[in-house]
């Protein structure tokens, strides 16, 4: 069987698969064994599919099962977000108020 007759493999199968790599570099502190340029490939493709996907309608869950996600993961994660494109805190409350996009709805809040 050529390459080209294999299946592709399906996007839940290499988020599973990059979910575990993710979470074996964390646990066994291998950090370094993620390249930047292959974690920030990976990161904005995710980060456009998830606005993609908020801006066509509620926003997804933004974390999956068992992910372990805490507060201040996402403390870190999204003032390293918010430096690494130049937006202060202020500019994203004042564009959220514009938009209305990233507005937590009562229902969202209590599934979320």
């Amino acid at each position: 069987m050529s390459p080209s007759d294999q299946a592709a493999p399906s996007f839940e199968a290499l988020a599973s698969e990059i979910s575990a790599l993710c979470a074996d570099a964390i646990e066994a502190d291998r950090l370094g064994d993620i390249p930047d340029d292959s974690l920030g490939q990976v990161f904005a493709s995710v980060v456009r599919l998830f606005a993609a996907k908020a801006q066509a309608g509620p926003a997804p869950r933004p974390f999956g099962r068992n992910s372990g996600v805490t507060v201040t993961d996402v403390a870190i994660g999204c003032t390293a977000l918010l430096e690494s494109v130049g937006l202060e805190v202020f500019e994203l409350g004042a564009w959220q108020a514009m938009s209305g996009i990233g507005r937590l709805t009562p229902h969202s809040r209590d599934h979320g």
